[in-house]
């Protein structure tokens, strides 16, 4: 019985056998065992196809950012910064520069200082700004990453200012001629008026400087427009050509320069509420020198109200007395911002801070007091470039100025570029509980260092307390 079965059964694999042998030719029968293959190849397929996608989701945001970003008028708007570098227009002295484009016009803010002071407001030692027109050319090898748009630069006016007393007396050495650099005096203490600290001067229809500056010649050059990211932010990056590697027949650079990089800087973006914040309510700074005039005293009051600051100044005259009586007083300011509360940086910590942008959309001056008269005569004929560069109200090349008579200067250009009308300005503040339970406010120190936003690194070292 167990020998019968054993048959048995081998008869039944030996059949199987014989049955999948004749099944490989064709048949239906045939057709099941061949899907088993098929399941190998499941998970070749997302090895296949995934494998590719990951190189293309990195590159892919580069390439777009050089193409889709195209040199135009529109996406040149704006202000522009470079790192605080060496300078290699001024031997021992590191340079930043400002762009700043409106329309077809580029004006050019270089500012030198001394060397390893990270660019600090304080260590300034000499201003230039320059003005020019831009025409827009042809646009070489879209949709690669060297892609950029061919400019044409026409600089028409050159000012000059000398930031410490050692390049005013160098700028009024009339036998100074920079020692290879183009930033002297240009026999201007000689022929007119001596070089003061502080103040611009125009250099523009000097010979010389027409040569060193090409002012009035159209210089070839190339721009690109990319994107990349800085302290975990993307911003918008401008190159510009290399000057002094190869040129084509034009004059016109053929490459880009890694060195000429120019950075957007960001807004602050919004996170908390002013209420949030414990800004709301008035503000009082003590009398003080402060930024404004060099040499006048002032009193300053903020007044945050929602998203609004309105902003009071008292400018006081220190004739008899460095304190703010009302006998010195002679002019006053009122100024208007729309104001965005952005993050709280290093929350916790000493040196925690809060960041803010401030836009002011209004500024109103008036001359008060018993020089009122005097002072409207030379607010009459003065303006941005005839006044010393640290007095921030002034005439702004307006007339009609009278005494104890508000004016409204937030259309004139002057005014415009030099408060910064208009345009969000970064800033930062800190709120801190005094001795008997008041509260002060510092805000960011105007004669210290700053980001690539613009943004000041340092808070003040005078608080304003709240009232």
């Amino acid at each position: 019985m167990a020998l019968n079965s054993k048959l048995q059964l081998a008869t039944f694999f030996i059949s199987m056998v014989m049955l999948s042998a004749c099944g490989g030719g064709g048949g239906d029968s045939a057709v099941t065992p061949a899907v088993t293959p098929a399941v190998v190849t499941t998970p070749v397929i997302p090895a296949v196809v995934t494998t590719p996608v990951i190189p293309a989701v990195v590159t892919t945001p580069v390439t777009l950012a050089v193409v889709t970003t195209p040199v135009t008028i529109q996406s040149l708007e704006g202000s522009w910064r470079t790192a605080c570098q060496a300078s290699k227009a001024l031997d021992g002295y590191d340079e930043q520069d400002i762009f700043n484009f409106k329309g077809n016009t580029r004006t050019t803010t270089k500012s030198f200082y001394a060397q390893n002071t990270n660019c600090k407001h304080s260590a300034k030692v000499i201003r230039v700004r320059e003005v020019a027109g831009i025409e827009f050319g042809a646009v070489v090898t879209p949709g690669t990453n060297t892609s950029h748009t061919k400019i044409n630069i026409t600089t028409t006016k050159v000012l000059l200012a000398a930031m410490n007393v050692h390049f005013t007396a160098l700028f009024n050495n009339t036998g100074y001629t920079g020692n290879g650099s183009i930033y002297y005096g240009y026999g201007y203490g000689h022929v007119r008026i001596n070089w003061e600290i502080f103040v611009w001067e125009n250099i523009s229809s000097s010979e010389a400087a027409k040569t060193n500056f090409k002012i009035a010649e159209s210089v070839p050059d190339i721009w690109q427009i990319s994107e990349k990211m800085v302290d975990g932010q993307s911003h918008k990056v401008l190159k510009m050509g290399n000057q002094v590697g190869n040129l084509d027949s034009d004059g016109r650079p053929l490459a880009l320069a890694t060195s000429s990089t120019a950075t957007q800087p960001n807004k602050t973006t919004s996170a908390y509420t002013a209420q949030a914040a414990g800004l709301i309510g008035r503000w009082t700074y003590p009398c003080r020198i402060s930024k404004g005039h060099p040499v006048y005293v002032q009193r300053k009051i903020l007044d945050f109200e929602g998203n609004k600051l309105k902003t009071f100044i008292n400018i006081y005259s220190t004739v008899n007395t460095k304190q703010c009586i009302d006998r010195n007083l002679i002019s006053q300011v009122e100024r208007e911002a729309d104001i965005v509360v952005g993050k709280v940086i290093n929350k916790g910590a000493a040196n925690e801070y809060t960041q803010i942008g401030i836009k002011t959309t209004k500024v109103k001056v008036k001359l008060t007091g018993p020089l009122a008269s005097a002072f409207a005569e030379s607010y009459n004929r003065e303006n941005l470039y005839h006044t010393h560069m640290k007095i921030l109200y002034n005439g702004y090349g307006q007339t009609g100025w009278k005494a104890n008579d508000w004016k409204n200067i937030s259309g004139a250009p002057d005014a415009i570029t030099a408060l910064n009308i208009g345009t969000q300005v970064p800033d930062i503040f800190k709120i801190s509980t005094v001795t008997g339970g008041g509260k002060e406010l510092k805000m960011g120190d105007y004669q210290g260092t700053f980001d690539i936003n613009g943004r000041a690194m340092s808070l003040e070292p005078e608080a304003a307390v709240l009232q």
